[in-house]
Parts: C-alpha cells; sequence; structure tokens
C-alpha cells in the first residue's frame, strides 16, 4: 500500500515537475492534457511509472522518487520519443531500454550538478539521453522520423493569433500538437501561481518583440522554439528558481535575450543534422545566469532559491517571513557575558574606543535610577555598583587565552601599556571567538584548556587595562589574539527595559543606554514547548455541537528538521534553541487546531517574567482570504502591498497558570491601508507546564477552541 502511494505520488509530481510545482492536483491536469491524444498520453504515463518503478526497484531515495526528482525526465524522454518518431512494433523495449540509460543519465548529471555547482540538472539529462537516442536510431533506422513537430498548429478561430501562439507554445512544452493542451496547461498554471502566468506573458511578448527586430517568422520553427524557451526561461529566472521581485523581472528580460541567442545560433547548427535543440537554450541560460549569480558580492534584491521551492508567491511569502525573522540568526545562541541587568555605556560605533578594527564591541556598566555608576564618592574602584560582580561565559566553548595579574587602575586613569587588562578569550568553534576584558585582577577562575559551559562564572568585572572606571568590555572575534579585531556577531536573547516594561531582542544588537539583561528561563514553560520526537498530543475541539479530535505527532524530515504532523495531514515545522521556540513554516488546512497553534505560538519565549512584549511577524499568504491573496500575488513584483505582524505578552491567571497572549495584525500599504484584519490568540500552560488551552477571539468572541486532553510521550 506505501509502494502505492508513492507511485501515485511520484507520477503526478513528475508531470507537475515540468513547471516546477509541487501540486498532485497540478500534476493531475498536465497528465489530462497529454492524453488529449490518447496514444501519446498512454505513452507518456508508461514512461513515467516505469522510470519511477526503476528508482523504487534500484533502492533510490524514495523521497526523491515521491516528489518526481526522477520520474520528470523518463516523462520528457517519453514524451519526446512518440513526437518525433512513428511508433512500431520495437517502440515499447527500446523505449524501456532508453528509460534505463536516461534513468542513470539523469542520476548522475543530477547528483554531479548539485555537488559540484550546486545546481539543478533541470532537463538537461533528458536531452542528452535524447540526443543519444536519435545517434542509436539513425544507425538502425528503427523508427521512421515524424516531420510534423514544432511546427504552427490551427488556432481556435474566435481567438487572436498571439494567444493561440501561447497556447500553442504551452501544449508544445508536454510535445503535444494540440491547442487545447496548451488551454489546459495555461488554466493549470494561473490556477498554481498568478506570478508564473504574468512572466511567462512577459517572456512570449518579449521574444516576438525580438523576433520582430530580427525579422524572424513567429509561425516558423526558429520563431516556435524561440517563444516556448523563453516563457520557460522566464518563469525559472523570474520567479521559480529565483525568489521573485521587481528586480526579478528585467533578469527574466535579460535571460530571454540570451535564451533567443541561443536558439538562433543552436537551430542552425541543429538543422544541419536535423535535430531539434527543444529546450537546450533554456538548460544553457539558467545554467548560465545561475551560475554567474552564485559569485556576487552580495545577494541584494536577486535572491537565489534556498530551500524546497513551492510557487513563486510561496518562495516569496516564505523567503520574506524568514528574512525579516532570521536575517541575523546564528546557530550559536550567544548571551550577555553577566547576570542581572546592566547598561550598554559604548555600543558599535561607540563614541570613544570602538572604531575602525575594534567598531563591533560592547562595553557594559550598571547605573542607579539616578544615572550614576557609582555611590559617592565614586573614588575607589569599590564605590561602582558594577565592580567585582560575576562575569559569565556567553557560550560553551575551551578556554583559549588568559591574561590576569595586571593592576587595577586608580579612578580616572587608564593603563596603555597593558590596554586590554585582566581578559578571558573562549573559543566556541566553528570559527567564533569571545573576549572579555578588564577584568579583576587576581579573579579570573578558568585556565586556558578548560571547558566552560554558557553561564560558567570565568571572572570578576574589574578595572584593568585602558578603563578609568569600572566596566566590562565584551567582543566576539574570528582568533584567539588578545586584542583581535571584532567580529560582528549577535547575542541569541536578551530583554531590553523601558520604564516597567521589557522588550525581547533576538539576534540582535544592543544600543547605547540601553538597559539590558538575560531572559530568566521557566523551566515549566520550557518543558511545555520542548516537543521531542515521537510526542504525541490529543486535542479535541467543538464543531457543529460535535466534539472533534486532532491527533499531533513530533518527527523529523531527512533534512533534520522537526515538526509537528496532524492527523489531518498539515504540518509545522520549528526549532527550539534551549531559550526560545519558533514554529518556521506551516502547511496544511486553515481551519486546523494545528495551524492556530502556529499562528497563537510563532515566538514563545522560555520565560514568564511580566510587563514582557515581543514581535514576530507571519507569511502574509497565512492570514489572507482568497481576494487579498490574489491580489498580494499580482502585487508583489512591483511592491509588498500587505504585512502580517504578532504582538505578545504574558498574563499570570489566579490559579497560578501561565496565558501568552498574541495580537495579530494584517493590514495593507499605501492605497491598501483600508484593509484590516484583527485576531486575538491565547495559550494557557499550567504551573505543571503541560499546555491546556489554544483560544483564539475576534470581535471580541471566542472564534475556536482546543484543549488538550492527551499527552504521551513515546
Amino acid at each position: 500500500m506505501k509502494n502505492l502511494s508513492i507511485l501515485i505520488d511520484s507520477t503526478l509530481f513528475s508531470y507537475s515537475q515540468i513547471f516546477f510545482s509541487n501540486r498532485r492536483w497540478f500534476g493531475t491536469l498536465i497528465l489530462i492534457a497529454t492524453f488529449i491524444s490518447p496514444i501519446h498520453g498512454s505513452i507518456i504515463l508508461f514512461s513515467v511509472l516505469i522510470t519511477n518503478l526503476i528508482a523504487l526497484f534500484l533502492n533510490f531515495e524514495q523521497n526523491k522518487v515521491r516528489d518526481g526528482f526522477y520520474g520528470f525526465n523518463g516523462l520528457l524522454f517519453g514524451a519526446a520519443l512518440s513526437f518525433f518518431y512513428k511508433p512500431n512494433e520495437y517502440f515499447i523495449p527500446i523505449l524501456i531500454l532508453f528509460l534505463l540509460i536516461n534513468f542513470f543519465i539523469n542520476t548522475s548529471i543530477e547528483n554531479y550538478f548539485a555537488f559540484a555547482f550546486n545546481l539543478p540538472g533541470l532537463s538537461l539529462p533528458f536531452l542528452v539521453s535524447f540526443y543519444l537516442f536519435v545517434i542509436f536510431n539513425r544507425s538502425l533506422k528503427i523508427f521512421e522520423i515524424n516531420t510534423a513537430n514544432f511546427q504552427s498548429l490551427t488556432g481556435i478561430d474566435f481567438l487572436p493569433h498571439s494567444i493561440n501562439l501561447i497556447f500553442q507554445d504551452f501544449g508544445f512544452f508536454i510535445l503535444q500538437n494540440t491547442i487545447v493542451a496548451g488551454v489546459i496547461v495555461v488554466f493549470a498554471i494561473l490556477l498554481f501561481s498568478r506570478i508564473m502566468f504574468i512572466l511567462s506573458i512577459v517572456g512570449f511578448a518579449f521574444s516576438i518583440l525580438l523576433m520582430n527586430f530580427l525579422h524572424i517568422s513567429i509561425d516558423s520553427k526558429t520563431g516556435i522554439l524561440m517563444s516556448l524557451n523563453a516563457i520557460i526561461v522566464s518563469i525559472a529566472l523570474g520567479g521559480s528558481l529565483i525568489i521573485p521581485s521587481n528586480r526579478t523581472i528585467f533578469l527574466s528580460l535579460i535571460g530571454v535575450l540570451i535564451s533567443s541567442v541561443f536558439t538562433i545560433i543552436l537551430q542552425a547548427i541543429f538543422q544541419k543534422f536535423n535535430l531539434s535543440v527543444f529546450v537546450l537554450p533554456f538548460n544553457l541560460t539558467v545554467f548560465l545566469v545561475i551560475y554567474a549569480l552564485k559569485f556576487r558580492e552580495r545577494a541584494g534584491e536577486i535572491v537565489l532559491l534556498y530551500f524546497k521551492p513551492g510557487s513563486p508567491e510561496e518562495n516569496y511569502y516564505y523567503h520574506k517571513n524568514q528574512k525579516a525573522r532570521f536575517e541575523k540568526y546564528k546557530y550559536i545562541n550567544a548571551s550577555l557575558p553577566f547576570n542581572g541587568e546592566w547598561d550598554v555605556s559604548q555600543a558599535i560605533d561607540g563614541e570613544f574606543t570602538h572604531k575602525k578594527d575594534w567598531r563591533y564591541a560592547f562595553d557594559f556598566v550598571i547605573k542607579d535610577e539616578n544615572g550614576k555608576t557609582y555611590n559617592e564618592p565614586g573614588l575607589n574602584p569599590e564605590d561602582y555598583h558594577c565592580y567585582g560582580l560575576p562575569v559569565v561565559a556567553p557560550y560553551k566553548g575551551k578556554v583559549a587565552k588568559v591574561i590576569d595579574g595586571v593592576d587595577e587602575n586608580e579612578i580616572g586613569k587608564i593603563n596603555i601599556k597593558q590596554n586590554w587588562g585582566n581578559t578571558v578569550v573562549i573559543d566556541h568553534g566553528q570559527g567564533l571567538f569571545s573576549a572579555v576584558s578588564h577584568l579583576k585582577k587576581h579573579s579570573i577562575r578558568v585556565k586556558e584548556g578548560d571547558e566552560v559551559e554558557k553561564g560558567d562564572v570565568i571572572g570578576s568585572c574589574g578595572n584593568s587595562g585602558r578603563s578609568p572606571e569600572p566596566h566590562i568590555h565584551f567582543q566576539f572575534q574570528k582568533n584567539d589574539k588578545i586584542g583581535a579585531p571584532t567580529l560582528q556577531f549577535p547575542f541569541g536573547h536578551f530583554l531590553v527595559r523601558t520604564g516597567e516594561c521589557f522588550e525581547l531582542k533576538s539576534y540582535d544588537f544592543p544600543q547605547k543606554d540601553d538597559k539590558v539583561q538575560k531572559i530568566e528561563i521557566n523551566t515549566k514553560v520550557k518543558e511545555a514547548f520542548n516537543f521531542e520526537y515521537g510526542d504525541k498530543y490529543t486535542l479535541e475541539y467543538e464543531k457543529d455541537g460535535k466534539i472533534i479530535s486532532e491527533i499531533w505527532e513530533v518527527k523529523i524530515n531527512p533534512y533534520n528538521i522537526p515538526y509537528i504532523e496532524s492527523s489531518t495531514g498539515s504540518v509545522a515545522t520549528f526549532f527550539n534553541d534551549d531559550e526560545v521556540f519558533y514554529f518556521t513554516s506551516y502547511i496544511g488546512k486553515k481551519k486546523d487546531a494545528l495551524y492556530h497553534f502556529y499562528l497563537a505560538a510563532i515566538q514563545i519565549p522560555f520565560t514568564t517574567m511580566k510587563n514582557l512584549r515581543w514581535r514576530d511577524s507571519y507569511p502574509v499568504s497565512m492570514l489572507a482570504n482568497i481576494p487579498v491573496m490574489i491580489l498580494s500575488d499580482l502585487m508583489i513584483l512591483i511592491t509588498n502591498p500587505f504585512e502580517a505582524s504578532g504582538n505578545f505578552e504574558i498574563d499570570e491567571t489566579n490559579d497560578g497558570n501561565y496565558v501568552y497572549r498574541n495580537k495579530i495584525e494584517f493590514k495593507g500599504n499605501g492605497i491598501f491601508g483600508f484593509i484590516k484584519l484583527y485576531r486575538d490568540y491565547l495559550i494557557e500552560i499550567d504551573k505543571e507546564g503541560i499546555l491546556r488551552v489554544i483560544k483564539c477571539i475576534q470581535n471580541n468572541q471566542v472564534k475556536c477552541e482546543f484543549k488538550f486532553v492527551m499527552e504521551e510521550a513515546q
């Protein structure tokens, strides 16, 4: 049963892969389009099934098989064989033989391009296999060539010629000599992605302009191949393999220009050998452009796809949300090097000593309610609030360098000969080091080679080196040298106090005069969000007078990313950095309990501090209705018309339970400012660290309520 499911999915995804889609329904529509010609469609389906069965039989990775990774090129080969050649009694055995050859070529090229160039193989394996077959057939003359290929087709009478040409090109993508197939493909693309549809029209229109300029007939074989390659190049470079933006429109036009030149040159060469260039110009153009873009100094607004693709719109919303939330994220979650609340006396690009190579450093002191760093008279180090307080390791690592024995300065005096004073440098691995300087003489508790954990006391705040008054100098750096140039590297999480309120900052940098401290971890809240592999949760909610159950299970995907999967099929990925829980994505229905939990708990710090506030952002697609979503899809190549954010705070109930509140705001920008949506969520956690309730409140009424009724650790 499992293999049957994989075979069905792999078949549908093989069809959808032709247009960079990951939807079964899209693959189904393309499959239907191929059966406008039943014999042709049957040969294509047979080719897909054989290719996927070969992959399963040889124990290739099932996820790749399911995703159509192998079947896609097999589909194209089978389609090309029945498009360019007339079937006879040898057709099926020869087809199977070359599907086997195509499979190994596909596997080799795809993996070589992935490892050597970090590029997709696209349809190059199919082209290599097909050209080998052409040579094979010319030697043995087994099949008669079908000369009626890539010729202008009879269009739909009431449609303009240009529209018929678009349908014709989309039909030729699946090697169908019928306009109807193209109509079905265009319909599928329009449903799947408005951006993809717009890009295809832009690419087609630009290719027509080029043909008119170069005096190439749009109905000639060269003209048809130019527009066909232009469409798929525009789709790939405008939004399917690159995150769509207003810059990618121009990149797609550059790609169309290059592919058109390639088409003209290659067609002139290939027609001498009676070969079709088909989508070879597309492959060469995309390889050339994407590979060249990898050598830029910075990505800017043209960002290569760096995650498993969806539609161009989904790629855009995911990237924008990831950038807004995790642009500064680092795998090393370093904390402030002290306990309690301290003040930032000098930050990045500080006005005194944080210049040039040392610009990314921080100085910390402690001020009282009057803004003073000392008790009167302030003439001795001991008068200063921070003097002698413990300094801690910001992250685990090995002590790389220690300097101790430097005398403490008198207030107002500095020691420039021993500039850094008593210092500890820690190697945190992965090329990251931290240094804490101006420590108190003989207060250092570690020695070189010692292993330390995050939060271990390593010494005390002092007044040694270039330090006119007691303070901590802290910096990240790339090596273990005392006084090395600083490295711009964020602190994982810290709180900034303004009056009586605290704001959570994540993977950020303290500013001058900020009052900062670490998160006070509540172990019970941490336990509540400690989703481990195999854990199961059951939720119940009422719908139409009936109690409905939804079961969640914690799993890990092949990329070692943990996720929660609902019994409804919905999936939410997450990660936990020991201080904060994050949801990173959600795929599924917007009525499921998991969807509401994703919205309610997109970011939860493991603390119950009162007066704490924090914000996070959501992909627009998670909250917009269908009309607004379509409007957003049509606009994002020009501007970002909508945004969605959550505003969080923590309460405590009378019986000691903790309530995390989230006020979500969805709003339009500019002329769309009248579009607004507000939704409140709350999550209740009992004092034993168990999740109890998720509530969604809209217009002061409880819209839905989900209760955790059982939790099992497997």
